[in-house]
């Protein structure tokens, strides 16, 4: 599902070169449930930037799907995304003016499904993940662990089979977080997902299926739970 090979990224700020990565060489297969864990400024942000397509290698290989991702124009890019990668964010980045069902209905809308079709799914996506009672409830009326089930079902409503987790638990309490691991993990076994989940918390990362570890832009140790 995502390959990649001696991967690096440097960025340049004047005459200073920064080597975010250093050589990664990661294979993650279809309905892997993969942890990114390690150190502030050890490469884990840009690492999914770059799985996510919305950045591109300075040297290497990076495919998803048998797609070269970095030989993509930038409208391919975008549809690329849209079509195979779902995102769920840190601090959940639902709009505060919709109610649950349409924060999910309007991506939908957005991906091609026609109204009827987006109201439906929407509803099935909020149900699945324990939500049906909350349809109707807008983003400040839900708690922290419900917006972000919301931002889960907002990532999934065009079906990608890639699901990219950046953070999801930092604003959560323990409960709470160890919830929405347990949903990316229901997501990976049972709806063959792959989830890649970006980190700082161990044991919320020895909740994935398999660990890896970056230290100053290079994979230090990979471990299987």
């Amino acid at each position: 599902m995502i390959k990649l090979k001696d991967v690096h990224r440097v960025y340049s700020m004047g005459d200073l070169k920064i080597h975010a990565l250093n050589g990664v060489d990661l294979h993650i297969k279809k309905g892997d449930f993969i942890s990114v864990m390690g150190p502030s400024g050890s490469g884990k942000s840009t690492l999914l930037h770059l799985i996510g397509v919305l950045d591109k290698q300075s040297k290497g290989s990076v495919m998803i799907k048998d797609t070269d991702v970095a030989k993509l124009s930038d409208e391919e890019r975008t549809t690329f995304r849209l079509r195979n990668i779902g995102f769920v964010f840190q601090f959940y980045s639902l709009l505060p003016e919709l109610n649950a069902i349409e924060n999910i209905f309007v991506p939908a809308v957005l991906g091609g499904q026609s109204s009827d079709e987006s109201m439906k799914v929407s509803k099935q996506m909020l149900e699945k993940l324990g939500l049906g009672q909350r349809l109707h409830n807008y983003p400040h009326q839900l708690s922290g662990g419900e917006q972000q089930r919301v931002g889960i079902a907002r990532a999934l409503v065009n079906k990608p089979e890639i699901l990219l987790a950046d953070e999801p638990t930092a604003s959560l309490d323990s409960k709470s977080g160890e919830n929405v691991i347990n949903t990316f993990r229901k997501l990976s076994e049972e709806a063959k997902k792959t989830v890649v989940l970006i980190t700082h918390e161990e044991s919320l990362g020895k909740m994935a299926n398999k660990g890896v570890w970056l230290k100053d832009g290079k994979i230090d140790k990979e471990k299987d739970f």
